[in-house]
């Protein structure tokens, strides 16, 4: 399913350790992404450019974050990302989630 939405040009996106799937599967290979810190030495030697100093990072259609604490940065994210800033931004205020 990755590689299918990888080729259809669709969003894939992962957070804590499910990033690690992308590197299983090939997927974004060269593109930024991040991950739970613990999983960072999977990616080391390979093409990904790892990201440890931002909750999520975006690069292209790969859209990948960082834990549990970062999940409100990564829906919110996706829901920019997928609809807009505006909804985005609005769902936050509505949920009173600080910067």
């Amino acid at each position: 399913m990755l590689k299918k939405y990888e080729a259809s040009g669709k969003y894939c996106a992962a957070i804590c350790a499910a990033p690690t799937a992308f590197k299983q599967h090939g997927i974004g290979l060269g593109k930024s992404l991040t991950s739970y810190p613990g999983m960072a030495e999977k990616f080391k030697g390979t093409s990904y450019k790892y990201v440890d100093s931002e909750p999520v990072v975006v690069d292209g259609k790969l859209v990948t974050s960082r834990g549990p604490g970062t999940a409100y940065a990564f829906g919110l994210k996706l829901v920019e990302l997928l609809v807009d800033k505006k909804t985005s931004d609005g769902i936050k205020s509505a949920m009173l989630v600080k910067d």
